[in-house]
């Protein structure tokens, strides 16, 4: 069952919508989306949704939640979704972040070290190697971008986020969607996604940490894994053959992953 909680911006603009599914009694996970936005189903295995309760916060600007404006910087937007779980009454959580999800997740945890029972980050933004740039999200065209994100991008994850268009109508909707996620995330990852990250990581050394990278991913490639470990030294990393960018819907691995970790890290 899914409930949502809709919350007035901090700043009485906009709103914070956090939908909520799984065991109500469970430890709480906060999952954060990509750049992409979110998909329906959560990309979450049923074992995840049967022992965590899971709180997938929207990241204002990306549609279902709203801004007026931008936020100063993706550690700023932290801020704000540590204030819509203290409205709804959330203490200690774990936290799975995905693409700038992911960075999100960084930053919430620099910021509130001592809530985050852990962390897991799959292809996170916020860091930059000259010779391993990654995809230009924002200047490539779909048909150009769509190989550097989805594994086979013909493939049924690809089909069920992209699903072909049944008029000129959808195709002017999913246009004006694509140029609404990404217009968004262009305010943080745009024109170098780094976004100053490594200056904060220092803050999560007490909480345990897990990076996961997709073998294919053309958009945060694997080679970026360096430098997230050189920062993070205690944290465990994992490139994941045969998947991309996409990886948390195109393999049961990562849920699988991530609640191996959790238990190793304690939460139960």
């Amino acid at each position: 069952m899914t409930e949502n909680h809709t919350l007035a911006g901090p700043h009485g603009d906009g709103r914070i919508v956090v939908q909520e599914e799984g065991d109500p009694s469970a430890p709480v996970l906060v999952f954060l989306h990509s750049e992409f936005g979110a998909y329906d189903p959560l990309p979450l295995s049923e074992a995840v949704l049967a022992s965590r309760r899971v709180l997938q916060v929207h990241l204002p600007g990306w549609g279902v939640s709203t801004c007026d404006r931008p936020f100063g910087s993706l550690a700023e937007m932290s801020l704000a979704l540590w204030w819509a779980l203290d409205a709804l009454g959330v203490g200690r959580v774990s936290l799975f972040g995905h693409g700038i999800g992911g960075t999100v997740a960084a930053e919430m945890a620099a910021g509130q070290p001592q809530r985050v029972r852990a962390a897991t980050l799959v292809a996170p933004f916020g860091m930059f190697d000259e010779e391993n740039p990654g995809a230009d999200v924002f200047g490539l065209l779909p048909r150009d971008l769509v190989p550097s994100v989805y594994a086979d991008p013909r493939g049924e994850v690809h089909a069920a986020h992209f699903p072909p268009p049944a008029d000129a109508h959808e195709v002017g909707l999913a246009t004006i969607r694509r140029v609404q996620v990404l217009g968004e995330a262009s305010n943080y990852l745009f024109p170098i996604p780094d976004t100053g990250i490594a200056a904060r990581l220092y803050r999560l050394a007490g909480v345990p940490v897990q990076l996961l990278w997709g073998g294919l991913d053309g958009v945060v490639p694997p080679e970026l894994e360096k430098l997230w470990v050189e920062h993070l030294p205690h944290a465990e990393s994992t490139v994941l053959d045969g998947v991309s960018h996409m990886a948390p819907y195109e393999t049961p691995e990562v849920s699988a992953a991530m609640l191996d970790f959790q238990a190793r890290a304690g939460v139960e």
